[in-house]
């Protein structure tokens, strides 16, 4: 359950109230935690929990790309902060999918007070047809194992139809090896010392 040191759990909950507070000055929502009918009868998909936004930039900003020419896609968008931290990195394209429709209603919500122009994208995953649109995919893990694996063979098949430099930021990776086995070529790994969980970055390179 992450860092249980008490001065890291405390400056945890004091930047949640925060934001929470904040969010709700301006009718958005973000912070709170949610696990739906979907994520209580599916073993498979895991219930929501935000990536920090700080946390976030910094995890975008160790991919040596160029946002400006690269599309984004979180898999597992719950409500948008990933989505709101690639548009304010400055990607040329960005989306989430997500089979929860009330989570997704919430994300899209999120981004019209925003005014972020996004793709909210409601499908699952193994259905999810448009892998091919992007370069840069976005994991809080989401997904069992079966699934994990069965996405990140899915982005590879997408090359064929579009040939290009895949990154995979996959953050608290309990399935690591759904990429470490498949071919991705591992980057590096960054830890996060307030959840004290990993990030893990995969690269499959153009042919």
């Amino acid at each position: 359950m992450g860092n249980t040191n008490i001065f890291v759990r405390a400056r945890r909950w004091a930047k949640f109230l925060y934001q929470y507070i904040g969010e709700r000055m301006h009718g958005l929502d973000f912070s709170m935690l949610y696990v739906g009918e979907l994520q209580r009868n599916v073993a498979a998909f895991h219930g929501y929990s935000m990536t920090d936004a700080d946390d976030m930039k910094r995890m975008l900003k160790e991919l040596p790309i160029d946002p400006s020419q690269s599309a984004f896609v979180d898999l597992g968008c719950g409500k948008g902060m990933c989505m709101k931290c690639a548009v304010e990195c400055g990607f040329k394209k960005v989306a989430g999918v997500d089979l929860d429709p009330h989570l997704l209603e919430i994300a899209k919500n999120n981004m019209k007070k925003l005014h972020m122009d996004v793709d909210c994208i409601y499908s699952n995953v193994l259905d999810f047809d448009h892998y091919a649109d992007y370069d840069v995919f976005y994991l809080f893990n989401p997904f069992g194992k079966q699934i994990t694996e069965q996405v990140a063979l899915k982005i590879i098949e997408s090359q064929q139809e579009r040939n290009r430099d895949i990154w995979i930021v996959y953050y608290h990776a309990k399935f690591a090896e759904a990429f470490d086995n498949t071919g991705y070529i591992f980057q590096k790994e960054t830890h996060d010392q307030m959840r004290d969980w990993t990030t893990r970055y995969y690269l499959y390179p153009k042919k």
